[in-house]
C-alpha cells in the first residue's frame, strides 16, 4: 500500500466501502467503468452506479464501520485478519477430526504456505478473502453438530458473492455420501445454494444493470452461446448442457495448464487433495466453473483471487483424506516430503513475485532488468502521498492506477488516461476537477511490460490532449497533479518537461 503496489481492485473496494458510510453503499464511479454501459455503449462512468449489478456481494457491509475507523489501512487488515482466522479454524478442524495433533498442524502450516493462500492475501483485497473462513466455520459446525454455526455460516457463505451458493452445494453433496443419516440437512444445504446463485444471478442483479448478462457471461462463457450479445447464468448452463463435446474441450484445454494449476493447488499438501475423493466433491462444483470459464484474468492463475474459491474445499477434503488414512504420516520420511512440498509451495510462490508485493526483493523483470530498491520504493510512495494531499477531500480526480487506492475515499474518482469525464445524479456530463498522474511508475516498468508501455503512451497522448484545459499545479518524484482551468505553476513545469523529454527519448530508443 505505501509503496503503490496495491491497484485497481483495491480502489474499487474502498470507494464501494467508503461511499456505503454516507449513504450510497456499493456505489462506485470506478466499477462504472468497467460497466457495460461504459464499455459496450460507450457512455461516460456515472455517480450513482451500484456495483451490485457486477458482482453481488452484501457481506461486505461488515466491513464499512472499519472503513470508516482505520481508511485506507482497512482492507488490507480485513483480508490478513480473515485469511489468518481461516488457517486457525482449519486447525481446529483438524484437531477435532484427526487423532494426531501433529498431523493437524502440518495441515494448518500447509495453508499458510500455500501458494493459493498466499499469492491472494497478497494482492487487491478481494471480497473472496471471507470464503475460506466461512467455510472452514460451516464443516467445523457440521463436526460438532452446532446448529447455529451451521445455520450462520450457511448463511454468511452466499452472501460473499454471487457463485459462492455452489460451496454449499459440495458440502452437500459430501454429506450425502459420507452422512447420509443428515440428507435432510444436505437437502436443505443444496437448496440454499443452487436457489440463492439462481436469484441472484437472474433476478437480483438485473435490477441494477445488465453488466452479468452482458459483460460477464459473454466474456467468461461466450463459447457455449455463439452470437448471443447478452445471456443469463440459467441460459449458459441450458446451452452448455447441450454442447458435451465443447465442455469436455473445455475441461481438459489447454492440459498443461489445467494440470500445472492441480498441481499448484495440492503441492502444499503433498497432492493428496488430488487422491481425495472428499476434496473433488467439496471443490468439485467451484473447481468446474474455472475450468470451463475464459476471460482476459486467467481463472487458472494461482495468485489471483479465483483460487480462493477452490481452496476451502481443498483443505477440508485432505482432512477426511488423512482421517481415513493415518499410518502413513508417522513415517518420518514422509514428514520430510511433506515439509519439501511446503517449503517448494514458498519458494514458487516467491519467485513468482505475486501482484509485484515482493518488487523490493525480486526484479520485475531480468531482461530488460527492472529492479526498484526497497529504499528507491518508499521514498517514490512519500513522495507520492504527500503530493495526493493536495487535493481536496471532496474534489473529483482522475488518476493512474497506482494511486487510485490513496484518492478511493471520495464520490468521484475514474481511471486515467481511459477518461477524464463522467456523469454527476442528474445525467449531466462533467469533466474532473484534478488529475494525479504517476509517471515515474509507467516509465519503470514500460521497458519490460507491454500492457505499462501501452498505459504510458496513452497517459502521455491524454496529457498532452488535456494540457489546454488542466495546468501543472504539482511536481514531485515523477508524479503530477494538473488542476483544470488553472495555469501552469513555473516551478513544477520544468522538471516535468524535463521528464517527458527524457521518456521521449527513451521511447525513440526502445526497439520496435
Amino acid at each position: 500500500m505505501q509503496v503503490l503496489t496495491a491497484s485497481y481492485d483495491q480502489g474499487i473496494f474502498l470507494q464501494v466501502l467508503w461511499n456505503g458510510l454516507r449513504g450510497h453503499p456499493f456505489e462506485s464511479t470506478l466499477s462504472s467503468q468497467l460497466s457495460t454501459n461504459v464499455i459496450h455503449a460507450g457512455q461516460l462512468p456515472a455517480l450513482g452506479y451500484h456495483r451490485l449489478g457486477q458482482h453481488f456481494t452484501p457481506a461486505l457491509l461488515l466491513w464499512v464501520p472499519l472503513v470508516g475507523l482505520l481508511g485506507i489501512w482497512a482492507l488490507a487488515l480485513v483480508q490478513v485478519g480473515l485469511m489468518t482466522a481461516a488457517g486457525l479454524v482449519l486447525h481446529r478442524l483438524a484437531l477435532e477430526r484427526l487423532t494426531d495433533p501433529r498431523l493437524a498442524a502440518f495441515v494448518a502450516i500447509s495453508f499458510f504456505g500455500a501458494n493459493a493462500v498466499i499469492g491472494p492475501t497478497w494482492g487487491n483485497f478481494t471480497d473472496l478473502a471471507q470464503l475460506p473462513l466461512a467455510f472452514f466455520l460451516l464443516m467445523l459446525g457440521l463436526q460438532r453438530r452446532q446448529g447455529w454455526l451451521v445455520a450462520v455460516a450457511a448463511l454468511l457463505l452466499p452472501l460473499i458473492r454471487e457463485d459462492t451458493g455452489v460451496l454449499l452445494v459440495g458440502v452437500a453433496l459430501w454429506i450425502l455420501l459420507r452422512q447420509r443419516r443428515r440428507w435432510p440437512l444436505a437437502l436443505g444445504l443444496a437448496g440454499l445454494g443452487i436457489g440463492w446463485v439462481l436469484l441472484v444471478t437472474n433476478v437480483l442483479m438485473p435490477m441494477f444493470s445488465e453488466d452479468n448478462s452482458r459483460r460477464f457471461m459473454v466474456e467468461n462463457f461466450g463459447q457455449y452461446i455463439g452470437d448471443a450479445e447478452k445471456a443469463s447464468s440459467l441460459e449458459v448452463l441450458l446451452r452448455a448442457l447441450r454442447q458435451p463435446l465443447v465442455v469436455l474441450m473445455e475441461l481438459i484445454s489447454p492440459p498443461g495448464d489445467t494440470l500445472r494449476y492441480l498441481l499448484a493447488q495440492g503441492l502444499p499438501l503433498m497432492l493428496v487433495p488430488l487422491v481425495s475423493l472428499d476434496s473433488w466433491l467439496l471443490m468439485g462444483l467451484p473447481l468446474l466453473g474455472l475450468l470451463l470459464a475464459q476471460g482476459s484474468n486467467n481463472p487458472l492463475s494461482i495468485n489471483i483471487r479465483y483460487a480462493l474459491l477452490v481452496v476451502p474445499g481443498l483443505f477440508a477434503g485432505a482432512i477426511e483424506w488423512w482421517r481415513s488414512h493415518p499410518e502413513p504420516f508417522a513415517r518420518r520420511r514422509l514428514r520430510q516430503v511433506w515439509i519439501g512440498c511446503i517449503a517448494l509451495s514458498l519458494l514458487f510462490t516467491l519467485l513468482a513475485n505475486p501482484n509485484r508485493s515482493l518488487s523490493f526483493l525480486i526484479p520485475d523483470s531480468l531482461n530488460p532488468w527492472v529492479y526498484s530498491s526497497p529504499a528507491r520504493q518508499w521514498n517514490h510512495g512519500v513522495a507520492a502521498r504527500e503530493l495526493l494531499r493536495l487535493i481536496p477531500a471532496e474534489a473529483s480526480v482522475a488518476a493512474n492506477t497506482p494511486l487510485i487506492p490513496h484518492l478511493a475515499q471520495r464520490s468521484v474518482l475514474i481511471r486515467f488516461p481511459e477518461g477524464v469525464m463522467y456523469r454527476d445524479r442528474q445525467g449531466n456530463s462533467k469533466a474532473v476537477e484534478w488529475i494525479a498522474l504517476d509517471l515515474d511508475w509507467l516509465r519503470r516498468y514500460a521497458n519490460a511490460f507491454r500492457s505499462d508501455r501501452g498505459a504510458l503512451e496513452g497517459s502521455l497522448e491524454a496529457l498532452r490532449s488535456l494540457r489546454a484545459t488542466y495546468g501543472v499545479r504539482a511536481f514531485r518524484d515523477g508524479v503530477v497533479l494538473l488542476q483544470r482551468g488553472q495555469s501552469d505553476l513555473e516551478e513544477p513545469q520544468r522538471p516535468l518537461e524535463a521528464l517527458l523529454g527524457a521518456i521521449r527519448l527513451e521511447q525513440q530508443r526502445r526497439p520496435g
